[in-house]
């Protein structure tokens, strides 16, 4: 198995504003044969701040099994504030949780057919929390395994089912709401309904878990292999989300549109708008949408690859590179300003250029 996956590009961003408006972008990095665990922040560089260049490697001196697929942990506080950075993996159902100066992972066990939700969440005080989704006699239920632990300790680990709706996710993603120091979480996923598909955004906070479900989308289904894309906006009191999907026609050669679910404060079902993606029809092979660090408005880098390895981006579409691995993970960095593409060297290291 390789260790990263569409929904785990082992990219980790946070992005706060508030007391500070700052993000982050690490990336998490398996070095030598017996794969230890690294991660190396980047800054932006250059005369306009158009590079991303490596400042910190990290040697967490942690072995990572041959099996895993690796996680990380996103953030509405940066890790200065939170001071905590989690990664994790998972080697069959069994969950590994580390935190940088702990002294050993903590290990839990999902439930059969448990599915997680990629990124991880860290929140203020440092608790680590995965969201998964169970099966249930009427649909799925929304899980959270949290992880808490001081410096050079064992840790603890918590899960608590959270709430349970209709409908079977096909692919989910977890982002936060920047500058929001609780527990909380945004989960974005996408539904297939009959002949159609269902778009569904969950707000987890303390004091109550906000679920909104669209209408179905007749005659489009999800696109199986993508990266969803989650918005928040900030503070936590505008109460304005949104999630971006890819979906495809129910035909021999389908075309291909993003469906964009927006919902604020009252609303009760969203607003759905859908767009065509621009490939060629029959041809998209794999999709990923990463929020640009934009509290005030919905902005994504929008990412696609087609079955002959042609990388496309931005909108309208334009071709970016050719003869991509068809087994990518796309990675991708936004910041606030540019956007870049990861290049994953024989090392394990990663460089990233301008998309």
């Amino acid at each position: 198995m390789k260790p990263f996956a569409l929904a785990n590009p082992g990219i980790v961003t946070t992005y706060e504003v508030g007391r500070s408006q700052a993000n982050e972008t690490f990336t998490i990095d398996l070095i030598g044969p017996h794969r230890i665990l690294h991660t190396s922040e980047f800054g932006q560089d250059g005369i306009e701040l158009e590079e991303l260049t490596s400042s910190r490697p990290v040697s967490w001196g942690v072995p990572v099994p041959e099996d895993a697929l690796v996680f990380g942990a996103t953030s509405g506080i940066t890790t200065g504030f939170s001071q905590q950075f989690w990664v994790g993996w998972l080697a069959g159902r069994r969950l590994h949780m580390q935190a940088l100066m702990q002294t050993k992972p903590i290990d839990t066990e999902l439930a059969l057919g448990e599915v997680p939700i990629f990124p991880a969440v860290t929140d203020g005080s440092g608790v680590g929390s995965l969201y998964t989704w169970r099966t249930v006699r009427d649909g799925t239920a929304l899980w959270r395994h949290s992880f808490a632990g001081q410096i050079k300790t064992v840790g603890s680990a918590i899960d608590e089912g959270l709430y349970e709706m209709p409908g079977h996710p096909v692919a989910s993603v977890a982002g936060t709401i920047p500058g929001e120091q609780s527990q909380h979480a945004v989960i974005g996923w996408v539904e297939a309904a009959g002949e159609g598909s269902v778009l569904g955004i969950a707000v987890v906070l303390p004091e109550r878990i906000r679920v909104i479900r669209s209408e179905p989308i007749p005659g489009m289904i999800p696109f199986v292999r993508q990266r969803l894309g989650i918005w928040a906006a900030a503070p936590s009191s505008v109460g304005r989300f949104q999630l971006i999907v890819a979906l495809q026609s129910l035909t021999d050669q389908p075309t291909y549109s993003t469906g964009v679910l927006d919902i604020g404060p009252d609303s009760d079902h969203g607003s759905l708008a859908l767009s065509g993606i621009g490939v060629p029809a029959g041809t998209l092979h794999a999709a990923a949408f990463d929020e640009e660090k934009n509290h005030l408005e919905p902005t994504f880098s929008r990412t696609f690859l087609t079955n002959d390895g042609t990388l496309w981006a931005r909108e309208p579409v334009q071709v970016k590179r050719h003869s991509v691995d068809l087994d990518s993970p796309l990675p991708v960095a936004s910041t606030s300003v540019y956007t870049y593409w990861g290049t994953r060297a024989a090392d394990g290291t990663m460089t990233f250029q301008p998309l």
